[in-house]
């Protein structure tokens, strides 16, 4: 893994991020686990420092929590939208699935709090008075506030909050103590965010993004688009799971890793090729399905080879981050192929 070692290194030392911490696994194998860099230019990162996931909540609590309540037989996948959320008459015809797989028609993103003001409930009004850009179904936007919703849907449908929930049902019966919503910031990589509340602070354990932040700003709830926190070990452990079993039986597993969308391809919970969307670079097989976060997260599987990788950075921590990273990323994954 030399080479995609050095591909790292070199993007902390122009500026990509202040440093990562990368978890390599095959088949339950740990091939490579390693802490690289600073988390903030001075303070070295170490195995277990804890990352703002960022969008990669998306698969890790709030799709698995959807999903563990459908093998439990207490939710359908195609339940209506509109059953849990009466008020919804835009998305009459929307169903859980079409949230899942950014089907529902909703639009990638708003600010919902400049509208509705902070909490869960006020997100999820702001997000209901929306006009669909297409029939549910018909047409794919990957948008955050589809999990908004499933955040309030889950909430719905258990009578607790998600992060209780997934905590309970997912994290904690697979020993996932450090994939959290609520972390220890002395063990939290910062970041600096540019939207929502607090925006231009250093935020440390505190999330990102500027909806979810103004839905925790309430204290009572959490959001389904972004928030989880969690260390590369930890998140490569989870994809294991999906990979190799141990969260949930085979069929659920398999709708995680194959499409279940009209192109460009969305599983239940992950891009997959050829979403362009889909963080896996350009040598991985055309199974491997992923998900990766604004801030500078990865998580990717790849049945072909049996291989998972995490990849955790706070690149938003510094102001040309982005437009570095992206094509570093893409490198990063195409030196782990080659060396896989």
């Amino acid at each position: 893994m030399e080479r995609a070692r050095a591909v790292l290194l070199r993007g902390i030392e122009q500026g990509a991020m202040p440093g990562a911490v990368v978890c390599v696994c095959r088949r339950g194998e740990t091939l490579w686990h390693e802490a690289l860099g600073t988390t903030a230019g001075t303070t070295p990162t170490t195995l277990t420092t804890l990352y703002d996931l960022a969008s990669i909540t998306k698969p890790l609590a709030s799709a698995s929590s959807i999903c563990s309540l459908v093998e439990h037989g207490e939710l359908l996948l195609n339940a209506p939208v509109a059953g849990f959320l009466p008020e919804a008459s835009a998305l009459k015809d929307a169903t859980v699935h079409h949230l899942l797989t950014h089907t529902s028609g909703l639009p990638a993103w708003i600010a919902c709090y400049k509208d509705e003001g902070s909490g869960l409930d006020a997100a999820v009004r702001a997000i209901l008075k929306l006009s669909l850009r297409g029939v549910p179904g018909t047409h794919y936007e990957y948008s955050c506030l589809n999990y908004i919703l499933l955040a309030k849907i889950i909430e719905a449908a258990t009578g607790t909050t998600l992060d209780k929930f997934a905590t309970e049902n997912v994290f904690a019966p697979l020993g996932l103590t450090d994939l959290t919503f609520h972390p220890d910031p002395a063990r939290s990589a910062p970041t600096i965010s540019q939207e929502g509340p607090r925006s231009g602070e250093v935020l440390c354990g505190i999330v990102h993004d500027g909806n979810a932040r103004a839905i925790c700003a309430e204290g009572n709830s959490v959001s389904g688009n972004a928030g989880l926190f969690g260390t590369a070990e930890a998140v490569a452990r989870f994809g294991e799971t999906i990979l190799h079993g141990g969260l949930f039986g085979a069929p659920t597993r398999q709708r995680w890793l194959t499409s279940q969308s009209t192109p460009p391809g969305h599983t239940l919970a992950f891009f997959c090729k050829p979403n362009g969307l889909t963080p896996t670079g350009e040598l991985l097989s055309d199974q491997a399905v992923g998900h990766s976060g604004f801030t500078g997260t990865a998580l990717v599987m790849d049945p072909e080879s049996g291989c998972v990788i995490s990849l955790l950075t706070n690149a938003v921590y510094l102001d040309n981050s982005k437009t570095e990273f992206l094509p570093l990323r893409r490198r990063f994954f195409n030196a782990v192929a080659g060396a896989l």
